[in-house]
């Protein structure tokens, strides 16, 4: 699978090294705080909290959105397998 994976929130920067720390992660957690533009281009943006909808994007080399999912309340979390299935759906289709 020919991926990069990345997570963005708007967390300050030690929050998510902490977070990322603590889980083992061998992925970058990035900060979108204090401007939150990413959060806002991606359209999830939750204005009232100041902070991002828990969302998945799946974007190819260039550039474009091929997966989106943005989780409504209560909603549960999207399965790392079904990420990996829609991975794979956009390689063989290129």
């Amino acid at each position: 699978m020919d991926a990069e994976v990345l997570g963005i929130s708007a967390n300050v920067g030690f929050s998510q090294k902490a977070f990322a720390d603590f889980l083992k992660l061998n992925y970058p957690l990035l900060t979108d705080y204090p401007d939150l533009k990413a959060i806002q281009a991606y359209g999830v943006f939750n204005k009232e909290r100041r902070l991002a909808q828990r969302s998945w994007f799946i974007v190819d080399k260039n550039g474009v959105v091929r997966y989106k999912k943005v989780l409504g309340r209560g909603e549960p979390l999207v399965p790392n397998e079904t990420l990996i299935e829609e991975i794979k759906k956009i390689n063989r289709s290129n």
